[in-house]
């Protein structure tokens, strides 16, 4: 700190070094223009401080973009999603499936270090995309540091990854898909099983599949999966490793949605 003790012999007609010391540092204050006595280690501090909050302020900002930068959704009404919208009256299977969905989202948002996966399984139609796109938002929106949280409907994801095999210019390569999940805090893979539609075969998924998703649950272990399928179909599905990395963490966490009535099929 001898800079700023020098500035009273260098600038001796603006810095003047005073008697007096600063209460905390102890060492003599110095007297600027306009601002009167100071302690230039304390002027130093703050600066430091106000630049630590604006780039704590820079990443969080960053942070919670992630969600609108590289999320993919095949509704964009979905962004909008969150608890207040979801309606339902109490005692019912919607109602206790929306505090189900609440404390869960406490526990992500309040332990950012714990690892769970959270399953949402049910018929089409009954809420699944709305609760996990909610538990998502509330992270998103209060994580303190924040959170990076991304929601991936798993059709457009493996669109995306399969498209890059033609196009060298395409960020969503396998293994910059695979690094970007793994580094991030909170992920929704949204309407698991019906990858299987992109292919002409049987209903199993594909090797393709299989890989991606293995690596995916193998290395991140904060992941909320919504699907049509009954943990039967996920195992005559999918292999028993991959499987078992989905089912990793979920007990107490698993929200089945049956008994709900399709939302989509208004009344004719």
């Amino acid at each position: 700190m001898s800079d700023f003790y020098s500035l009273s012999g260098a600038f001796g007609d603006l810095f003047k070094a005073t008697k007096e010391k600063c209460p905390i540092h102890h060492k003599p204050m110095i007297e600027a223009p306009r601002v009167g006595k100071i302690c230039p280690l304390c002027e130093k501090e703050k600066l430091d401080k106000a630049e630590n909050e604006m780039v704590k302020k820079i990443y969080d900002d960053n942070a919670r973009k992630t969600l609108l930068r590289k999320s993919l959704i095949d509704d964009p009404e979905t962004y909008s999603c969150t608890f207040s919208s979801y309606i339902t009256k109490n005692d019912t299977i919607e109602g206790n499936l929306k505090q189900q969905a609440r404390l869960i989202a406490g526990q992500y948002l309040k332990q950012p270090d714990a690892k769970f996966n959270t399953i949402l399984s049910g018929p089409p139609g009954v809420g699944k995309t709305h609760l996990a796109m909610a538990i998502l938002n509330a992270v998103n929106d209060n994580a303190k540091p924040a959170q990076k949280c991304v929601f991936m409907n798993v059709v457009s994801l493996f669109m995306q990854i399969r498209s890059s095999f033609d196009d060298s210019t395409s960020w969503w390569t396998e293994k910059n898909v695979e690094r970007f999940l793994k580094d991030v805090n909170l992920v929704v893979i949204d309407d698991l099983g019906s990858e299987s539609a992109m292919s002409s075969g049987p209903r199993d998924a594909t090797q393709f599949v299989q890989t991606i998703l293995y690596n995916i649950t193998n290395s991140q272990r904060r992941i909320i999966f919504t699907t049509n399928l009954t943990q039967t179909q996920l195992v005559k599905t999918y292999n028993s490793k991959v499987v078992s990395r989905i089912l990793r963490g979920t007990k107490g966490h698993i929200l089945n949605f049956n008994g709900i009535k399709d939302k989509r099929i208004g009344a004719f």
